[in-house]
C-alpha cells in the first residue's frame, strides 16, 4: 500500500514524511497528476493543496476514477477540502473544519482557501479562512464587537485572493473607518498565531497516521455512465504505460507517435474503424478479421441506412475526398474512404482506445514506439534546459508540415485537400491537427535522420528552433 501526499503552502514535504515517513510526496495536485500516479487498490492519496490558476486543477472526474479503481482519496485544508465536500457522497473522505464548513455551505467560494506561493511552497498571502478565523477568534476573546468582526471579514473578502494579506486589510479598513478594530485584532492575532489550513493538514496526516481510511467500497455510482469521453482521454493522456527497458510513457504519446510515423497505421484505423461499425469482433489475441470481409459488411451497413455517395454534395465529397479521388475511386472505396476520414479518433466512441489493451490491433510495435517518444522527449527536455526560449511552442509550424508531407510521401505541388485527407486516414482531424501533435516529435525524428549521434541531433534541433 502507497500513500500519495499532495501539499505545498498549507503544509510542507518534510512535515508530511515526519509524519508519514513511507509517504511519497507530491507538490501542489493539478490536473493529470492523480492518472500519472499508477495507483491502484489498497493506495491512498491525499489531497492538501492544489493548483488552479496557473495550470488546469484536479478534476472531480479523475477523483472519481480514482475512487472507482479502489483508492482511498481523502481531501482537507485546501483544494482538498474542496473536492472532499463536493465528492463526499461518491466515497472521497474529508477531514478538518474547512472541510466541514464547506460541506455545510458555511463556506461557498473557492477563493476562500487560495493563495499566491512561490514554486517550492512558500504562501506570500494570506488564505481568507486564515483571516476569518482569526478575526472570530479575536471576537470572542472580546477584543473586537461582533459587527466590526464581520465587516473587517467582508472586507478581507472584496481584495483579490493573490492580494490579501493583513498588511492590504489594514489598509483598507483604515480607509473604511474601521482602523481602531482593524488594529486590535491584529496586535491580539499576532500573539495568538493560528493557522486553520494548517490545522486540518495535520489532522488529515494523524488521520492517515492511525491507519485510515478503509479502501473505498464500490458505491451504486461507478454502475452509473459517469466516465464520459473526457475521462477516456485523461486515462490516454496522463495514465503511465510500462514498457520493458524504457520509462513509463502515456498510452497518448505511444499512439500519436504511431499515427504520425508508422506506415501501417492507416491501414489499421481503417480496418478498426469498419470493424466498429459493423460491430465485428476481435479475437483473445487481439488480431483483425480480414480487412475486406470488414469492408464489404461495412457497405453493407451503409447501404442499409441508406448512405451512399450519389447521394452525397459536391461540397461534401469535396470535403473528405481530393479532386483526383473525386475523380477515379469507384463508388464503393470512395464511401469507405469517406467513412474512416469522418470517424478520427475521438474519446465519444469506443473505436477510439484509452488503453494498451483496448488498442489491440491498432498498435504497431509499442516497444520502439516507446523507444522513440522517450527519445524524442528526452531531447526536447536538453534542449529547454540549455535555452527555455527554445522550446516546441517555437517551432514554425510550415516546417514541421514539410516534414509531415515527406514523411508521408505526399505528391509534390500538394494542396490543402491532400494534406487533410492523408491527416484523417491516420485519424487526425485535419493535417492543421497533426502538425500540432508532431511538435512534441518533431525535433527528434528530424535529427534521426540529419545527425546520428546524440550531440549533432541536439545541435541541429537547435538550429530548427533558432531558424
Amino acid at each position: 500500500m502507497t500513500i500519495h501526499v499532495f501539499s505545498g503552502p498549507s503544509m510542507p514535504a518534510a512535515r508530511v514524511r515526519e509524519v508519514l515517513p513511507d509517504a511519497v510526496t507530491h507538490p501542489p495536485v493539478r490536473h493529470g497528476d492523480l492518472m500519472r500516479l499508477g495507483a491502484g487498490p489498497g493506495d491512498t492519496v491525499l489531497i492538501i493543496d492544489g493548483l488552479w490558476h496557473q495550470s488546469a486543477p484536479v478534476r472531480h472526474k479523475e477523483i472519481l476514477a480514482m475512487l472507482a479503481e479502489g483508492v482511498a482519496v481523502v481531501g482537507a485544508a485546501s483544494m482538498g477540502a474542496l473536492r472532499a465536500a463536493e465528492l463526499a457522497p461518491y466515497g472521497m473522505v474529508g477531514v478538518g473544519r474547512i472541510f466541514e464548513d464547506f460541506r455545510g455551505g458555511v463556506l461557498d467560494a473557492d477563493d476562500e482557501v487560495a493563495v499566491l506561493h512561490t514554486d517550492d511552497g512558500r504562501p506570500l498571502s494570506e488564505a481568507l479562512v486564515n483571516l476569518r478565523a482569526a478575526l472570530t477568534r479575536a471576537a470572542a476573546d472580546g477584543q473586537l464587537g461582533g459587527i466590526e468582526a464581520d465587516r473587517l471579514a467582508a472586507l478581507a473578502r472584496t481584495l483579490p485572493c493573490a492580494s490579501r494579506s493583513w498588511t492590504a486589510l489594514g489598509c483598507l479598513a483604515a480607509r473604511e473607518g474601521l482602523g481602531p478594530a482593524f488594529s486590535r485584532a491584529d496586535a491580539w492575532r499576532r500573539t495568538h498565531p493560528g493557522d486553520a489550513k494548517r490545522q486540518d493538514a495535520e489532522r488529515a496526516l494523524a488521520f492517515l497516521a492511525a491507519g485510515l481510511p478503509s479502501a473505498p467500497g464500490a458505491g451504486a455510482w461507478t454502475g452509473e455512465p459517469w466516465q464520459t469521453s473526457f475521462v477516456r482521454y485523461w486515462q490516454a493522456e496522463f495514465q503511465p504505460v510500462a514498457v520493458a527497458g524504457e520509462p513509463p510513457v502515456s498510452f497518448l504519446a505511444l499512439l500519436h507517435h504511431q499515427q504520425l510515423y508508422d506506415p501501417g497505421f492507416p491501414d489499421r484505423w481503417r480496418t478498426r474503424v469498419l470493424a466498429a461499425l459493423t460491430h465485428e469482433r476481435f479475437d483473445g489475441m487481439c488480431r483483425p478479421v480480414r480487412s475486406a470481409a470488414v469492408e464489404r459488411s461495412a457497405l453493407r451497413c451503409a447501404a442499409a441506412a441508406g448512405v451512399e455517395v450519389a447521394d452525397m454534395s459536391g461540397d461534401q465529397l469535396a470535403h473528405w475526398l481530393t479532386e483526383e479521388e473525386i475523380g477515379r475511386l469507384p463508388p464503393d472505396e470512395a464511401l469507405v474512404r469517406v467513412v474512416v476520414r469522418s470517424a478520427r479518433l475521438d474519446g465519444a466512441w469506443t473505436v477510439w482506445p484509452a488503453t494498451v489493451a483496448e488498442a489491440g490491433s491498432l498498435l504497431g510495435s509499442v516497444h520502439r514506439a516507446a523507444e522513440a517518444v522517450t527519445a524524442a522527449f528526452d531531447l526536447n527536455a536538453e534542449i529547454e534546459a540549455a535555452d527555455p526560449h527554445h522550446t516546441t511552442a517555437h517551432l514554425r509550424s510550415d516546417r514541421i508540415a514539410a516534414h509531415l508531407a515527406r514523411r508521408w510521401g505526399l505528391p509534390e505541388g500538394y494542396g490543402r485537400a491532400v494534406l487533410d485527407a492523408a491527416a484523417r486516414d491516420r485519424a487526425f482531424r485535419d493535417f492543421a491537427g497533426a502538425v500540432e501533435v508532431a511538435r512534441a516529435f518533431y525535433l527528434s525524428a528530424r535529427a534521426v535522420v540529419t545527425a546520428p549521434s546524440s550531440s549533432l541531433a541536439a545541435c541541429d534541433a537547435r538550429q530548427s528552433l533558432r531558424t
